[in-house]
């Protein structure tokens, strides 16, 4: 039987995109400058490679300067 096919990034795909040293600067950047959580700078980072829309719940908005 096959399993159900999903979005998700499997645990060990995920540990490996993460690993390098350009992702984990880019969650620690966008969750200082940015002021969200790892997750959402994670999610953020993972749209940007997989050219994906960014998700509902990690969308920040803007305050006008």
């Amino acid at each position: 039987m096959t399993r159900n096919s999903s979005t998700r990034l499997e645990n060990h795909d995920r540990q490996r995109i993460f690993s390098s040293p350009v992702a984990r600067a880019f969650v620690r950047i966008a969750t200082q400058r940015r002021g969200i959580s790892e997750a959402q700078a994670e999610q953020i980072y993972l749209d940007y490679i997989n050219r994906a829309h960014p998700a509902a719940d990690c969308r920040r908005h803007e305050v006008a300067r």
